[in-house]
Parts: C-alpha cells; sequence; structure tokens
C-alpha cells in the first residue's frame, strides 16, 4: 500500500500544481512533469503529465466560472500575476476575435499568452463551460506530455547525473523569462 501511494504521490502533485498554474500561481508544471520523467520514467512522466492537465482544467474551469461571476476582479488578478502584462491580454482577445475562443485555447500554449489568461476571457467569447473545460485538457495535455518525455529522454541520455542540469536549465529559464516579461 505504500510503495502504491509513493508512486501515485507525484500525481496528486501534478494535479495540484496544474490546478495552481491554471489559476494564479506562476510557476509551470514542466518543471515538475520534466522531473517526474527524469527520476521515475516516460510512463510516469506521461501519467503526472495526464494529471497535470486534469488539474490546468479544473483550475481553467474555476477562473472561467469566477470570469462569468465577476469579471473583472477575475481579470484583474490574473493581470497581478507575476510577467501577465495587458498586451497578453490584448493579444488573448484578438486571438479569440481572429480564431474564436477554442482555436485561440488550443493555440494559447504554442504562445507566450498564458492560458489563464483564455479562462477569464472565454465566458465573455461565447464558450460553454464544459466545452471551455475540455478544450483546457486537451490544450495543455500536449506540452505536459512534451516535459514529461524530454526528462525521461534525459534520463536515459545521462542518468541521475541529469538532474542538476534540469535544475539549472529551469532557473536559466525562469531568470531569462522574468527578464525579458513585464509586470
Amino acid at each position: 500500500m505504500a510503495a502504491w501511494l509513493k508512486e501515485r504521490a507525484w500525481c496528486a502533485v501534478a494535479l495540484a500544481w496544474g490546478f495552481a498554474e491554471a489559476t494564479l500561481f506562476f510557476v509551470v508544471p514542466d518543471l515538475l512533469l520534466s522531473a517526474v520523467g527524469l527520476k521515475r520514467g516516460a510512463r510516469a512522466g506521461a501519467l503526472a503529465s495526464l494529471w497535470a492537465a486534469l488539474g490546468a482544467g479544473l483550475g481553467g474551469a474555476a477562473m472561467y466560472a469566477w470570469s462569468a461571476r465577476d469579471p473583472e476582479p477575475a481579470r484583474t488578478a490574473v493581470l497581478a500575476v507575476p510577467a501577465i502584462s495587458e498586451a497578453m491580454d490584448e493579444a488573448a482577445r484578438a486571438a479569440i476575435d481572429a480564431h474564436g475562443w477554442f482555436l485561440a485555447t488550443l493555440a494559447g500554449p504554442l504562445s507566450t499568452t498564458p492560458f489563464k489568461l483564455y479562462a477569464v476571457l472565454a465566458p465573455h467569447a461565447g464558450a460553454p463551460f464544459v466545452m471551455f473545460a475540455a478544450a483546457s485538457v486537451i490544450a495543455r495535455l500536449p506540452r505536459f506530455l512534451l516535459a514529461g518525455f524530454a526528462g525521461a529522454l534525459l534520463r536515459r541520455w545521462f542518468g541521475d547525473r541529469a538532474l542538476p542540469w534540469l535544475a539549472g536549465a529551469w532557473v536559466l529559464f525562469y531568470a531569462v523569462f522574468f527578464a525579458l516579461t513585464p509586470n
């Protein structure tokens, strides 16, 4: 029983992290997912990625519900998150106007526009709640899987020696990210 719980603990953390990052937390779960892939292998990385995507779907649904009920406080809270700007909000609005909420939400992870912006804009763009929640999972899962598999590849190539390099890469990523993004 203890071994089963230990093996699944990563999934619970991934679910919580996916939820948190889809709401107001600003560190992507990819950090955790790449570490799971590195320490536990591709299967564990994929499973944790699925749980993180489900958490992101729940978080997106929570942000959608908040914005549907009280749009301006939800938008203001998202814009107060580090590295999110008015320009990103405008980019999300423009993408939704140009392509519709569904395609904009799916393409969002390929841009530098945070998902949580799409979540607070979706109810006002005519997105049905259940459809948006499903699109949230679909939009996030490929990137999460990529992070989990990248960790597994590092494990295959470098073994446990890759962990300090992975940690360093994430520190460098966030140093550059915060240096280049406003707010």
